[in-house]
């Protein structure tokens, strides 16, 4: 497969000068939105461009000047941005565009104070400030990200002594029939708990938790620290019922060398990492060439969602795939990489989305399927969850247990049939045969609470679940 080319930014003489000649120009985004490129055209002419992206969707651009040093009037880099920016302000431009915003993730808290009481506020602001210097970068942005999307608008200036039962219940509904935000994309309206689906209902029951459980953490610490002088304040606050869905779809090996096929060439190696190690996107994004064959055969996968780092073994093909991907390449080189030279981001998932359905895979699988493949291949195989857990980075079985516990049936049905020692003669009956083939048909259940579980939780809240479950578990 071609291996792509290292990102250029254009901001370096030497990287416009190895530019390719072609008709459309080369960009580098100043920030979302707002783009500075350069024309090098066939005939040699070489200018710098300016991009917006509009309201509509579609693209605006105009030309700058020349480049220094192809023409000997030609604009230098930092001249060049200052009237990209002249241009992105013009009114009739400014009207049109899309509202610009930065690159990168926003690290700061949406909350300033307003109240001469402790509030709910500034709780988060203590607990955040800890998880700046605590919590792994990855973890630390998501959580701050649920933080001002959920708990900043609708308790942000509430004193914690007024954050009762029944604004508490308020506050879980509203996440609950609060549809994901997804970057800086519009969000679907808001739907009642009692129009969702199974699946939505679960899947929104699992982000309340987390919520509820920065809340609760924060609200804590205030306490420990004398901020609050109750401790009723956090115990109070109870995650609702919920249990995991075992994970029941994940590709065979046909199905994944088809996806394989589907992909564009940068991708098809992306996906092949995937597959090979069982990593997340976002680590195999950040690979780099001396992570591979270090120490281990295998990978050195650097701490993201935790602040431990972990060793991924390969089998013998893996271990070839990843040593071919970083031929020639220095050791600070990322290992993966976009056809333009631009490192992997959130650019995969739309590429991804059409290859799986040029595949005819479900809809719903998205990336991180080829994870939960790598994971379920494994557990199938007869492997023990300990060493899965280790590979996928989990400290403990618990998550691999509770997601992929039932592929084990088949390892323990043999396991169990090899230890036991026979009471009697053995014969042959065909209703085994028949009853394997029948559990092996068998849909996991339509409902996800618990028969039993540590939550105490009652109410509103509470009624209005277990109501919709009722529901779901009759149809």
């Amino acid at each position: 497969m071609h291996k792509p080319s290292r990102t250029k930014s254009l901001s370096y003489p030497e990287n416009v000068s190895s530019l390719q000649k072609r008709r459309s120009p080369y960009w580098n985004i100043l920030e979302y939105c707002r783009h500075i490129g350069v024309e090098k055209l066939p005939d040699g002419r070489c200018h710098w461009m300016a991009r917006i992206r509009r309201k509509d969707g579609k693209y605006s651009q105009t030309r700058l000047g020349k480049v220094a040093p192809f023409h000997k009037d030609g604009l230098k880099y930092d001249e060049a941005i200052v009237l990209a920016k002249n241009w992105f302000g013009q009114p009739e431009i400014a009207a049109a565009a899309s509202e610009p915003y930065a690159i990168g993730v926003n690290v700061r808290l949406k909350y300033s104070k307003t109240s001469d009481r402790f509030t709910v506020g500034d709780a988060m602001f203590g607990f955040v400030e800890w998880k700046r210097i605590a919590a792994a970068k990855t973890y630390f942005e998501t959580t701050l990200s649920l933080i001002n999307h959920h708990i900043l608008p609708r308790l942000g200036d509430l004193p914690v002594d007024d954050l009762t039962q029944s604004v508490f219940t308020q506050f879980c509904i509203d996440v609950l029939e609060s549809p994901p935000k997804r970057g800086s994309g519009i969000q679907d309206p808001r739907q009642s708990i009692q129009e969702m689906d199974h699946e939505r209902l679960r899947k929104r029951k699992k982000t309340l938790n987390t919520v509820i459980g920065l809340l609760r953490t924060a609200i804590e610490m205030s306490w420990e620290n004398g901020d609050v002088e109750s401790e009723r304040a956090w115990r109070r606050l109870r995650r609702v019922p919920h249990a995991d869905t075992p994970r029941q779809f994940f590709l065979t090996r046909a199905q994944a060398k088809r996806l394989i096929a589907a992909c564009r060439p940068d991708l098809a190696l992306l996906v092949l990492g995937a597959l090979y190690s069982g990593c997340r996107v976002s680590e195999l994004a950040q690979l780099r060439a001396r992570d591979i064959g270090g120490h281990v055969f295998g990978i050195y996968v650097a701490p993201m969602k935790s602040h431990r780092g972990r060793y991924v073994v390969l089998p013998e093909e893996g271990m070839t795939f990843f040593l071919d991907q970083i031929e020639g390449l220095g050791d600070e080189d990322l290992v993966f990489s976009m056809a333009s030279g631009k490192p992997w981001t959130g650019c995969h998932k739309h590429l991804f989305k059409e290859a799986v359905r040029a595949t005819q895979l479900p809809e719903s699988f998205v990336f991180h399927g080829l994870r939960h493949t790598y994971a379920s291949q494994l557990v199938q195989a007869g492997t023990p969850l300990a060493i899965v857990a280790k590979q996928l980075g989990h400290s403990n079985t618990d998550t691999v247990s509770r997601t992929y516990g039932h592929l084990c049936c088949e390892a323990m049905e043999t396991e169990i049939s090899q230890r036991f020692a026979p009471l009697q003669q053995k014969r042959l009956d065909a209703r085994l045969e028949e009853l394997r083939n029948a559990l092996q048909s068998r849909k996991q259940p339509n409902w996800s609470w618990p028969r039993k579980n540590h939550s105490r939780a009652s109410g509103e809240i509470v009624h209005l679940l277990r109501s919709k479950e009722d529901d779901l578990s009759r149809e």
